[in-house]
């Protein structure tokens, strides 16, 4: 009980309401066993719960909203008076994610100026390099179509497409679809598998390979063209390195805010006593 007191989470229950409230009643008067409820309140809800924005409510309309709403402050009252927030896991849960949603990103950082954007792409410019690609086309044979004839079905395949034959009306349908233009080895990997995607970027040009396996089933595959890995200028790529900039930035935000949160508090870590022979 005494750690749960001292909690620091524990000091912002009333942010649970938030989440345990439908409307979070703000009250002029210290008496907690009061609940006002303004008009600018009785708007908001109204705006919030009309079906059609501008219409009017009437009184019965409102006070159908307004008591559910009480019910639920009641309720969470009740709840805080009896702690049975202590000790609950959800309640922690929630508490954490209301903190991390009140402290962290809650702004976008200054406008960056170009000397600051310039300077952190030479930083590290390898984080904006664009990565080898590669742009093919595929014939997919189905396992659940073809049964015990899929080998023999991709050789007859590859025979009518090494023939000239045109090999985006052949095969079997698929969500993958026939062409993939400029593809990284990330993306082929999660889509085909390694060995794959190993050999879309080592198989000669213009010419039909196969058949390649992977989690979909068979693939005959011809490779049109492929990129090299190449380092691109800041002009190039200035909007993904103001994006990066800014991430960053706010990432650095939140720690900052966080170590200050931090600072207001003596934390103390009671590490196990470890022997001398598992200290080796």
């Amino acid at each position: 009980m005494q750690s749960v007191l001292k909690d620091p989470l524990v000091h912002f229950l009333l942010i649970g309401g938030l989440f345990f409230a439908v409307f979070v009643w703000r009250n002029d008067t210290p008496d907690p066993g009061r609940i006002t409820i303004t008009q600018d309140q009785l708007i908001e809800l109204a705006r919030t719960q009309t079906p059609i924005a501008g219409s009017d409510l009437s009184r019965a309309q409102l006070e159908a909203l307004v008591e559910p709403a009480i019910r639920e402050e009641i309720y969470y009252r009740e709840a805080l008076a009896l702690e049975l927030d202590v000790d609950d896991d959800q309640v922690r849960t929630r508490l954490i994610e209301k903190m991390r949603y009140l402290t962290e990103n809650l702004a976008d950082p200054e406008p960056a100026s170009e000397a600051q954007l310039l300077a952190f792409f030479e930083a590290d410019p390898a984080r904006f390099l664009v990565p080898e690609a590669v742009s093919f086309e595929h014939v997919f044979l189905s396992p659940s179509q073809r049964g015990a004839t899929i080998d023999a079905d991709a050789a007859q395949l590859l025979l009518q497409l090494r023939g000239g034959e045109s090999g985006e009306n052949l095969g079997d349908r698929t969500p993958l679809g026939y062409l993939f233009d400029a593809a990284t080895q990330p993306r082929l990997a999660v889509l085909f598998g390694e060995a794959m995607t190993e050999a879309l970027f080592t198989l000669p040009l213009d010419a039909w390979h196969g058949p390649f396996e992977s989690d979909f089933g068979l693939h005959l595959v011809r490779v049109r063209s492929r990129s090299a890995a190449r380092q691109p200028a800041f002009a190039q790529v200035r909007d993904l390195v103001l994006d990066a900039f800014a991430v960053q930035r706010r990432q650095e935000r939140n720690e900052a805010a966080f170590q200050q949160m931090r600072s207001r508090y003596d934390v103390t870590v009671e590490w196990p006593q470890r022997s001398a022979e598992s200290q080796r």
